[in-house]
């Protein structure tokens, strides 16, 4: 397995993203959302996904080191995970070896989740600040309409908007996550292979049957090896 494939993968997923987040600021769209939404929760929503994205770097990273120490046949999880079969053998130990492994990048993939979450609470609150313009009483009285529509119109652009940036960030983390999920998946099978016997520098040099994968497999989406 190429470790550098993960990290070009990486690079033409956000390149493709950041290019489209350039042509929206060429376009004057970011302007007009910063500036139609006052609740602010799309710039929050904005740092959140930033924050979730450096934590796919980072978890990244950690896969290719380990992916390096499987090459040369020691080192990390690979001795960690020799150790664990000999004190508890091999199906309690690839067990906790999935969890572990998925356990540290679920918090992404929970971050997505939550920046469509900040969307619909911004389409609640545009609908909000749009009905609280509204007063009954006046409907008949055309100078009060004017100032009830803009209100409207205001309140249904935080709603809009909010919505708008929440699903399309987490469409583009989503995307990350995928790549993220699909290299610890494979990491943990490279670890699997080499302690078994089948990896680098000839494993632990005692085939053991290999156990099937946990339930946390589903996570890699099903996508092939990076």
């Amino acid at each position: 397995m190429n470790q550098w494939l993960l990290w070009s993968r990486f690079a033409a997923i956000n390149l493709f993203g950041a290019a489209g987040l350039a042509l929206a600021w060429m376009n004057g769209w970011i302007e007009t959302i910063i500036r139609a939404d006052s609740s602010r929760i799309c710039i929050i929503i904005f740092l959140l996904f930033l924050a979730a994205l450096v934590a796919v770097a980072w978890r990244i990273e950690k896969v290719t080191v380990e992916l390096d120490h499987i090459e040369r046949g020691h080192g990390g999880r690979l001795d960690a995970y020799r150790q664990a079969i000999a004190v508890s053998g091999s199906a309690n130990a690839t067990r906790a070896l999935e969890l572990r492994l998925f356990g540290r990048i679920i918090f992404i993939r929970q971050i997505g989740n939550a920046l469509v979450m900040l969307g619909l609470i911004g389409t609640v609150v545009g609908f909000v600040e749009a009905l609280n313009g509204v007063n009954p009483g006046q409907a008949s009285d055309a100078g009060a309409i004017g100032g009830m529509v803009g209100t409207m119109i205001h309140g249904m652009g935080i709603a809009l908007y909010t919505t708008l940036v929440g699903s399309v960030l987490n469409l583009w983390l989503t995307a990350n996550y995928q790549l993220l999920a699909t290299g610890t998946a494979n990491l943990a099978a490279a670890l699997i292979d080499a302690a078994h016997g089948d990896g680098p520098e000839g494993g632990a040099g005692v085939p053991i049957p290999r156990p099937q994968a946990g339930p946390h497999a589903e996570l890699s989406g099903g996508a092939a090896h990076v």
